[in-house]
């Protein structure tokens, strides 16, 4: 237990389900103690799990806080890492799981949202899934706003959830989705956009006074996005990502 954490915050989560996205993304479902619970973080928060010799790891929640008691997290398998592997098999394994909800401040404000107000919420990876919890939240209270979702991934493959974002494409008229490989040659039959996903976005906007970005992924992508908007008259001011709280940048 860390300095200052009481063990009371933790809670005791059930683990309803473990279903294999692709070659190695697990979509965990937990189930929290009391309907209460979900009121306990925003859209876009991420939360701690706990295995039982102490050692934690951070992942986004990527459902909703109006979901209810059972909440979605995308989990990444990494072979080699002796953690990593330790909390997969105990969430493929186990019943329970300890975990403490509700960190980070890349979320949604909580005031109103103007309508005029575009928001982009680029993705890479496993970034997704904050990014659903927002868009979800966003559609289930029915905002107006223009919604851009860029996902980019190596490989098609590592969109593993494809299907979902098109959805909130074809079904609400103001979300479009862009999905970006920067391995093409590695994905059969891809026929969409290639690059990398800050290059995409740079060109795909010209102007970014009524622009809100939500950065959800790497370091090296958040920055590299970062910069080229900068380039254009962006100000960070308007760019919301947990990167600047883990991983802030030297001051220039």
């Amino acid at each position: 237990m860390l300095p200052g954490e009481s063990i009371v915050s933790r809670k005791v989560a059930t683990i309803v389900a473990a279903d294999q996205l692709n070659r190695d993304v697990y979509r965990i479902r937990l189930l929290l103690p009391s309907i209460n619970d979900s009121s306990s973080f925003l859209a876009g928060q991420y939360l701690d799990l706990y295995l039982p010799n102490g050692k934690k790891a951070s992942y986004s929640i990527a459902s909703a806080p109006e979901a209810g008691r059972e909440i979605e997290l995308h989990i990444r398998h990494t072979p080699g890492s002796e953690f990593n592997d330790a909390l997969v098999q105990h969430l493929l394994t186990e019943p329970t799981i300890e975990l403490v909800l509700g960190m980070g401040d890349c979320i949604l404000p909580s005031a109103p949202i103007d309508p005029s107000q575009s928001l982009l919420f680029a993705a890479a990876s496993t970034g997704f899934s904050q990014v659903k919890s927002m868009v979800e939240y966003l559609i289930g209270s029915g905002a107006a706003n223009p919604i851009y979702v860029y996902w980019g991934a190596r490989v098609e493959e590592d969109i593993y959830l494809e299907s979902l974002a098109q959805s909130w494409a074809d079904h609400h008229d103001n979300i479009h989705y862009v999905p970006v490989v920067s391995e093409p040659e590695n994905s059969d039959g891809w026929l969409g956009r290639t690059g990398l996903l800050p290059a995409a976005i740079d060109e795909d906007f010209s102007d970014f006074s009524s622009l809100q970005v939500y950065g959800c992924g790497s370091p090296g992508m958040v920055y590299a996005l970062l910069d080229a908007l900068e380039a254009k008259g962006f100000d960070q001011s308007q760019m919301r990502s947990d990167v600047f709280a883990y991983a802030p940048r030297p001051s220039r």
